[in-house]
């Protein structure tokens, strides 16, 4: 992040960077609950079905002055890489599609990665008379 960061993207990040900047060790095992409830309220105010925030799990991880969030679960991993999709039960398998890009979760590591498909270009018949 550091000085190439923008806010606005991602409220959660917005958020963390935030805390960060008024000297919050966010890694804290006591602060986990104000975070929790911090992120279930920026939830709660984007998603259409405010009762999907339950999903929400994470765990904050810190290696000197890095910090890993990760999403305990498919759900947390893309909502809190900044995607809200309008229904939390369209992940199946770990796998979710959005435009041209097919995100992945690995219950294993807690990491979400994407590829980029080529979308087919699509032919149009010119039917002329």
């Amino acid at each position: 992040m550091g000085n190439l960061y923008r806010f606005g993207y991602n409220p959660f990040e917005d958020f963390l960077v935030k805390s960060i900047m008024y000297g919050t060790d966010i890694s804290d095992a006591n602060l986990k609950p104000d975070i929790q409830n911090a992120f279930t309220f920026i939830l709660q105010n984007i998603l259409v079905n405010r009762n999907d925030a339950v999903y929400l799990d994470f765990e904050i991880k810190k290696a000197g002055v890095l910090y890993k969030i990760l999403g305990k679960n498919a759900m947390s991993a893309v909502w809190l890489s900044g995607l809200f999709p309008a229904n939390a039960m369209l992940m199946k398998n770990n796998v979710f599609k959005i435009g041209n890009r097919t995100y992945k979760y690995n219950p294993k590591t807690y990491e979400l990665t994407y590829k980029v498909t080529k979308e087919k270009k699509k032919t149009t018949e010119n039917n002329s008379i």
